[in-house]
């Protein structure tokens, strides 16, 4: 790393320092998060239409984990959750936001203090918003950001599976 890059918390990827805002639990670098929120809220640069890219959220919200608090515990878990859920369970990507928002549902249980802090897994050789971002073409980019969602995921599971699959089955199986 250089004095002209600076490296992201979350994903641990090199970028042009920037100063800017940052979500307030989501660990990322105001370069990193202005890649993200640039690609995902405005289209720029655009990607080619494709269902997997409702899954940027989950995957960049849970490469990112931030530090151990109740709202990044409970966000690292949604998000987890609903990656398992489509790329674990089959559930059909338009159903996304209604599996973020079973996991947050209470079943006889405060959703507070619901889910535990996983030590996130390590990012240093992963990909990142950057590499979708730099790719020249929408079609590209896409292709990148379906392996970058199965990349998150698949880091995620290799510590955490039993744990993830646990909390599938106690707030979101069965409905």
């Amino acid at each position: 790393m250089t004095a002209t890059h600076t490296l992201c918390p979350g994903c641990q990827a090199q970028l042009a320092p920037a100063d800017g805002p940052t979500h307030r639990y989501i660990g990322a670098s105001p370069a990193c998060w202005a890649l993200y929120t640039t690609l995902y809220n405005g289209g720029e640069p655009p990607l080619a239409p494709a269902a997997h890219a409702q899954l940027l959220v989950d995957a960049y919200a849970t490469q990112h984990p931030g530090t151990p608090s109740p709202q990044s515990i409970q966000s690292v878990a949604v998000h987890l959750l609903t990656l398992h859920g489509v790329l674990v369970h089959g559930v059909a990507i338009k159903r996304a936001l209604w599996l973020r928002q079973e996991t947050l549902h209470q079943r006889g249980s405060s959703r507070h203090g619901r889910y535990t802090w996983l030590a996130p897994p390590d990012f240093s050789s992963s990909l990142t918003i950057a590499d979708i971002v730099a790719a020249p073409t929408p079609t590209q980019r896409t292709a990148i950001a379906k392996q970058y969602v199965d990349m998150v995921y698949r880091a995620w599971a290799a510590l955490h599976t039993p744990t993830i699959a646990a909390w599938y089955a106690a707030y979101i199986d069965g409905e």
